[in-house]
């Protein structure tokens, strides 16, 4: 079973085919597959993001994990 993880974008690298995003207090690089732009959420799997969420649901997982 894998498990998605909502992150928020904070940079793009190599004209955005990777992102830097930011889960928690933890920042990691992953591979953009669907083209996230910097300040959207995410969620991110196995590293890659892989679809985008709202800010509303973001916050509600970051809630739920806490």
């Amino acid at each position: 079973m894998c498990l998605a993880i909502a992150a928020k974008v904070v940079e793009l690298k190599e004209n955005g085919k990777k992102v830097v995003v930011e889960q928690g207090t933890v920042q990691r690089e992953v591979l953009n597959m669907i083209k996230a732009k910097k300040g959207e959420f995410v969620l991110v799997q196995q590293g890659f993001a892989v679809e985008k969420i709202s800010e509303k649901e973001a916050r509600e997982t970051f809630e739920a994990l806490k």
